[in-house]
């Protein structure tokens, strides 16, 4: 395994969008390049912050924006990029929606929904994802 991937650690940040529709919660989620719904994320530009990207991200991926809320958890797995290993660590947040206004923003965004916690946690792709989804629902349902 090479030095340089083994080093460097890509970083991202996503947040779990939620919002209360007749007093129901919803949960925002994305249909990514791969066609699994998942949370929406993205990398961290230079300088930024992890919760600054996060709001940065959402809002690019999907025209939502709101009150950023308490960290949920961190996760991490490797990805590969031309044949190489690569860390990943993405801190999810919870984000309040200001609206239920949401539509595919970027291009590797193929939808945008809000579903109910249970609908969202059956559609979730990624096993790790589905675990923020229950952590963040957890915090939710404690504020």
């Amino acid at each position: 395994m090479g030095s340089d991937s083994s080093l460097s650690v890509k970083r991202a940040a996503g947040c779990v969008a939620y919002r209360y529709d007749g007093g129901a919660l919803m949960i925002l989620l994305i249909r990514d390049k791969y066609g699994r719904w998942t949370l929406p994320k993205g990398h961290l530009e230079p300088g930024e912050s992890e919760a600054q990207a996060a709001v940065r991200e959402v809002f690019e991926e999907t025209a939502v924006d709101g009150v950023l809320g308490p960290l949920v958890t961190r996760i991490a797995y490797t990805v590969t990029k031309r044949g190489q290993p690569r860390p990943k660590q993405v801190a999810f947040f919870l984000l309040h929606a200001a609206s239920s206004r949401a539509a595919p923003q970027a291009a590797e965004v193929a939808a945008v929904e809000w579903f109910t916690p249970d609908a969202a946690l059956a559609l979730i792709g990624y096993a790790q994802v589905r675990e923020v989804l229950a952590q963040a629902i957890e915090l939710i349902a404690g504020a």
